[in-house]
């Protein structure tokens, strides 16, 4: 049964699934007929079991949609066993990584386990080890689902074969990596037009994003209605993607993901750096950068307020579930290089993990690993137009005229699996010293905003260093 609902609601809604869902597709890739789940023919007075689950994407248009649909799908295929869904607004009036991260590490210091199945992203995961000061609290606390049978067949091979993935959340796999993204420059198409711009879709290069940030500027000192050139927020700096994208695009991509300093990712620190300092010369950022709250005020792009968006292709189900006839503004190009490169910036996501000391553990196991199903790989792409991690999806948008659709069909064939991104400064300063994002994140604004230099931000960032 479902919390906040009626046993009659959860079979209607799982009979018309099973009724458009001709069968779940097997490991081999066919499809396996469906198999009614025995003992249902008495649904039980009272429920054997419960599951408190901290759900992920409300008001995020469809992708709340799947998660509604799986709920009600698990519900009546698990008569006796009661879904306690709430998301973390409701659960802790607001969602975000940082608040996240410390009501986990509250819940673990306490050691009441409240909730069973915990929304955990690997921003979410870095953000808990620095409140517990311990970077591998995962293998003591979570489930690592490597150990649960046929869990490792449900997902794509690289994401079990590359340690990277793991690595992001203490060398442990938390669940399945339903949402894959890619990074993108966002821009708003009204103000390229008010502008005059036409932005480059694929092959930016730096100099080009200089260019039409100067091309701002000057248009500003020109209107009186003016425009920035990034959004920005003070709760999460997305302008550390640009950052890292640079970075990156003077360096292997191997080189790239290995957490291990070098006088070469020394090099290109100092060198994005200069480029940072470079956009700062041109006041970049939107004024109000310094108390905006990310998912407050992620849609003031939407009402005209910059020019450019650094963030994922999830924003396409944000904006779509906030003004779905002004999401249409936006398009998503690739982020600038220095360089021509072979890899680029996005990833897989893990998006749920279980606590290991919870007496409903089995009950949230089988509830992620219900996740992991060929059908849900479908209904996500088709749902999100997002990339996943799961095996067994058909939908494609390789003849799709659609903008967002082709964005993520594009970097997908150009750059196949060699993509990622890191939400800690390993990558650049060494796994010794992966608690410094933060550091970084608050130099580029102060480098952004005129308030230092790229050199003496660099000094600041070595004498960190262990």
């Amino acid at each position: 049964m479902i919390a906040g609902g009626t046993a009659l609601g959860a079979i209607v809604v799982a009979a018309l699934w099973i009724w458009s869902t001709p069968g779940e597709r097997g490991p081999s890739g066919g499809f396996e007929p469906f198999c009614w789940p025995a003992g249902l023919a008495t649904v039980p007075s009272e429920p054997r079991g419960r599951v408190n689950w901290m759900g992920h994407w409300l008001g995020e248009d469809k992708r709340e949609s799947l998660v509604r649909e799986v709920a009600a799908e698990f519900g009546f295929l698990h008569q006796g066993i009661e879904v306690n869904l709430k998301f973390p607004q409701e659960i802790m009036g607001s969602r975000g990584h940082l608040e996240t991260a410390r009501f986990v590490a509250a819940m673990i210091r306490s050691g009441r386990v409240e909730w069973d199945v915990l929304w955990l992203e690997p921003r979410t995961y870095e953000y808990v080890a620095e409140e517990l000061s311990d970077p591998d609290w995962g293998a003591k606390h979570l489930v690592d689902f490597r150990e649960i049978p046929g869990f490792a067949e449900t997902q794509k091979p690289f994401i079990i074969a590359d340690p990277a993935y793991r690595n992001q959340t203490g060398g442990i796999l938390t669940g399945p990596y339903i949402e894959g993204y890619y990074y993108a420059l966002w821009y708003n198409q009204d103000v390229a037009r008010r502008l005059g711009l036409t932005i480059k879709p694929a092959g930016m290069t730096f100099e080009d994003l200089l260019g039409y940030v100067r091309a701002v500027a000057e248009y500003n000192r020109n209107h009186k209605e003016g425009v920035a050139a990034f959004y920005e927020s003070s709760d999460w700096v997305t302008m550390e993607i640009l950052f890292q994208r640079l970075v990156k695009s003077l360096l292997s991509f191997e080189e790239g993901k290995r957490e291990e300093s070098s006088p070469e990712k020394l090099a290109a620190l100092r060198r994005t750096l200069a480029a940072f300092e470079a956009l700062g010369r041109y006041d970049p950022l939107i004024a109000s950068h310094g108390e905006n709250q990310w998912f407050a005020t992620r849609g003031l792009v939407l009402n005209d307020a910059a020019l450019f968006y650094v963030n994922g292709t999830w924003m396409y189900s944000h904006w779509r579930g906030m003004n779905p006839e002004k999401m249409k503004k936006m398009a998503p190009v690739e982020l600038p290089a220095f360089g021509e490169t072979d890899h680029y910036l996005g990833g897989y996501l893990p998006t749920w993990a279980v606590m290991k000391a919870t007496a409903n553990r089995e009950h949230a196991i089988d509830l992620v690993m219900f996740w992991s199903r060929p059908a849900i790989a479908e209904k996500w792409v088709r749902y999100t137009k997002n990339p996943t991690g799961l095996r067994g999806h058909l939908a494609s948008p390789a003849w799709s005229s659609d903008v967002f659709e082709r964005f993520v069909e594009d970097v997908g064939r150009r750059y196949v699996s060699r993509v990622d991104y890191s939400s800690t400064a390993g990558y650049l300063l060494g796994r010794e010293n992966w608690g410094l994002q933060r550091e970084i994140e608050a130099e580029l604004i102060l480098i952004l905003t005129g308030e230092t230099s790229a050199e003496e931000a660099y000094d600041r960032i070595m004498a960190l260093c262990r």
